[in-house]
């Protein structure tokens, strides 16, 4: 039973189609559709709607369709689109809806509102079956409600999920669904995504502090500092000295560096062994710096564990190839994403295995080596068979 229904059959009034009413709000753009990307509930937000975006840009920019992102002003700015969240009350919102040619995003209010002026939409569903809570308005064909593969089982029906369920929905399932229902042709059901790491929605820079980037290089941004691939405790601290930062050591960087900076390190994550001295942690600590202790020796972590009996020492398994759920479905047209840029000398490299095959800019071919695997956290791979082998 849909919830509306069951509201009507506890109250013992009649369902009747809704009146909502709209404020003019002027638009830059004639043609255009809606995305909600919030929806006050975090086991409904999906992660991946920049993806989303990405895929179906080029083919509405062939058609002078725009994205118009709607929603509160804390809402995460999706890319590829016109951005009016924060700047509209509720009336003026419900204009753009209206006036929209499809409203797509999380399962929330603004479907509702899209299904009572009988718009095409594409929704998202997890926590609760699409069946109940799903567009009660409008034609069904113009609904594209996606779900994630529950394997039979039944929705947590909980406002909170770790890993959430949501983020299964593939991002060109959605961005198919737009384009069917705009009846712009395309080839996206090509791809096939096999692999999402957890971290994947998280974007960030990853520093070789080799170099120093001018103030002007992604202002306002935190960087992950590796200390461990180039030890520059000059370089380390002109990084830190004006952005937020968290830096990765294996040996000790002078007290006085990270003094300098210590109003921008969020947290020290230190690789520590046996030989690591066990005073200079200590004193990390007692000047409040937030520490991270780390070990990647399996083999000793117990031993080390010992030594650092008064701090958690937290094991670091690099992942592998083997850590990949489905290895077979890998193949000669599997390309990949990655959320994190690793920067050295100047240069942007798209992963770590770019990185150390010095191969710069917007590569996406998959490198079968360790410094690749070790990132599945932050990658995204799918096969794309519209490349010929």
């Amino acid at each position: 039973m849909h919830l509306i229904e069951q509201y009507a059959l506890s109250c013992g009034v009649k369902i009747d189609k809704p009146f909502v009413e709209t404020c003019f709000f002027p638009v830059e753009c004639r043609k255009y559709i809606t995305l909600h990307a919030s929806s006050g509930m975090q086991a409904k937000n999906y992660d991946y709607f920049n993806d989303v975006s990405d895929l179906i840009s080029p083919f509405l920019k062939e058609k002078n369709i725009n994205i118009l992102q709607i929603g509160d002003q804390a809402d995460r700015k999706i890319q590829n689109c016109i951005h009016y969240n924060g700047t509209t009350n509720l009336k003026q919102t419900f204009y753009l809806i209206k006036n929209s040619l499809l409203h797509f995003g999380n399962d929330s209010f603004s479907s509702h509102v899209a299904s009572g002026f009988n718009k095409k939409i594409v929704c998202l569903y997890s926590v609760l079956f699409k069946e109940c809570c799903g567009p009660y308005w409008g034609k069904a064909e113009d609904h594209v409600l996606l779900e994630p593969n529950r394997d039979g089982k039944k929705p947590s029906f909980s406002a909170n999920e770790s890993p959430k369920s949501v983020n299964e929905i593939s991002a060109e399932s959605i961005a198919c669904g737009i384009l069917d229902l705009l009846k712009i042709n395309h080839d996206l059901n090509r791809l096939s995504t096999i692999h999402t790491g957890l971290e994947y929605h998280v974007p960030s820079i990853y520093v070789i502090p080799n170099h120093v980037m001018p103030e002007s290089f992604a202002p306002g941004q935190p960087v992950n500092i590796d200390g461990r691939e180039c030890f520059d405790e000059r370089n380390i601290a002109e990084w830190a000295h004006k952005r937020q930062c968290n830096i990765f050591l294996d040996k000790p960087m002078r007290i006085n560096f990270l003094q300098m900076v210590k109003h921008n390190v969020n947290q020290i994550n230190f690789f520590v062994s046996m030989d690591t001295d066990l005073d200079y942690i200590r004193t990390l600590h007692r000047l409040g710096f937030k520490m991270r202790l780390l070990s990647d020796d399996k083999d000793a972590i117990s031993d080390i564990r010992i030594k650092f009996f008064d701090f958690e020492v937290f094991e670091h398994k690099k992942l592998t190839k083997k850590d990949l759920d489905n290895p077979e479905l890998l193949c000669n047209n599997t390309r990949y994403n990655n959320s994190r840029k690793i920067v050295s000398n100047g240069k942007i490299y798209n992963s770590k295995a770019a990185w150390s095959h010095e191969i710069e800019g917007q590569h996406n071919t998959v490198i079968d080596c360790d410094e690749f695997w070790e990132e599945l956290s932050t990658l995204k791979l799918y096969n794309d068979n519209r490349i010929s082998d």
